[in-house]
């Protein structure tokens, strides 16, 4: 059995792609840059592919990430599940599907380690050439690993392979699909890292990793904390060319109880102010380039202390939280002004409950704008909607 993957080649099931890492110039007046890796295909034992979704504690919605990736028109591959000591009928579930395909795999953790934790052991774990994160509300669309294999097997010199992912709510409305703006093809260091500020990152759902690149940058670092996967895309892509294809690879789940569900903090400091660190002190990275990351970077702070470390904190009820973001406002930005509202407000909030209430319909209300502004997805990716629906 063979999958074609466009041209005149053909994957077959235990080929595998031999790398050779080696670093990318950026002297852009090269005509024929040296590239960063080069392959050779060579007979191995299959799997090619591995899918870690980590997991806790979502049996309905991880039965329904895993159907996803068993419906993949590339077979080569394995689904390897870690759950984070679940205590529901998760386990069942898995062994259901188990029974009717020996692809899949199931790792319990005897206690809790976190879901970042989980996501980067199950990556550490891997062995094949290639894999894919897959959070377990999240789906994969049927062709995505085809069209993945594609992209590296146009570009062999790629580190990434970037196709479009879908952000829906759990009604099937698009809020957005960031990559559908990049440029496509391959895209030479540092296009990737400048698209990724400009754009939006890419999503783990629409995402082929190569495993040597994972091993080289040591993966996620985890002191970044909850946007370490943007963290380490930026890291590739601004040494290494990716290849980039605007087809849909995959939907990601948006919540609308994620409003308030996580520390609103995390996501901004000291995450942002690290990256801006790790990207400026890069001297790889041309210096132009640095500094539109340094300034891109450094907007998306202060966007994040308002809308996540204020507002967000004071629809959640954690007025802490929106007091420490005003500290914040000083330490980082020099928002002096800014940074005295907030106390009076937390005075006045914390005698009148509207004031939670207020926060929660301001940020609904700019979902409902997100999806206003994007009417053009929900025509576009209507027939994926039903793809995101759970049965009990």
């Amino acid at each position: 059995m063979s999958i074609f993957l466009g041209g005149h080649f053909e994957v077959q099931p235990g080929w595998v792609f031999v790398s050779h890492v080696e670093s990318y110039p950026h002297n852009s007046t090269l005509e024929q840059p040296k590239p960063a890796v080069s392959f050779e295909l060579k007979a191995m034992p299959s799997p090619l592919i591995t899918t870690v979704i980590p997991t806790y504690r979502r049996p309905a919605t991880l039965r329904r990430a895993i159907t996803s990736v068993l419906n993949q028109t590339f077979p080569d591959f394995r689904i390897c599940i870690y759950d984070d000591a679940s205590s529901d009928e998760t386990e069942e579930m898995v062994d259901e599907l188990r029974r009717k395909d020996s692809r899949v795999e199931y790792v319990r953790r005897p206690q809790r380690i976190g879901s970042l934790a989980n996501f980067v052991d199950g990556a550490n774990r891997v062995e094949t050439p290639f894999f894919s994160f897959l959070s377990d509300d999240d789906v994969v669309l049927p062709r995505f690993f085809e069209a993945a294999l594609a992209g590296f097997h146009r570009y062999p010199e790629s580190a990434l392979s970037i196709l479009t992912t879908i952000r829906m709510s759990a009604g099937g409305l698009a809020h957005d699909a960031p990559v559908l703006h990049w440029p496509e093809g391959l895209l030479k260091p540092p296009l990737g890292m400048l698209s990724i500020l400009r754009y939006g990152n890419p999503d783990l759902p629409g995402l082929l990793i190569r495993r040597d690149v994972w091993e080289t940058f040591h993966g996620w670092d985890q002191s970044v904390g909850p946007p370490c996967d943007m963290d380490f895309e930026l890291q590739v892509a601004a040494r290494y060319p990716v290849v980039v294809s605007k087809r849909p690879g995959g939907i990601l789940l948006v919540h609308g109880g994620s409003i308030t569900s996580r520390t609103c903090l995390d996501w901004v400091w000291p995450a942002l102010p690290r990256m801006v660190s790790k990207l400026t002190g890069d001297e790889n990275v041309p210096a132009d380039a640095r500094e539109e990351a340094a300034e891109a970077l450094s907007r998306r702070l202060k966007r994040g202390l308002v809308m996540r470390g204020v507002i967000r904190s004071i629809a959640g009820g954690n007025w802490d939280e929106a007091e420490r973001a005003a500290n914040l406002f000083l330490q980082e930005c020099k928002w002096t002004r800014a940074a005295g509202v907030v106390r009076p407000a937390r005075a006045i909030g914390e005698k009148l409950p509207g004031m939670r209430a207020l926060s929660r319909a301001f940020l609904a209300a700019r979902v409902s704008l997100r999806v206003v502004r994007h009417l053009d997805l929900q025509w576009r990716f209507r027939s994926y909607s039903k793809l995101v629906r759970v049965t009990p």
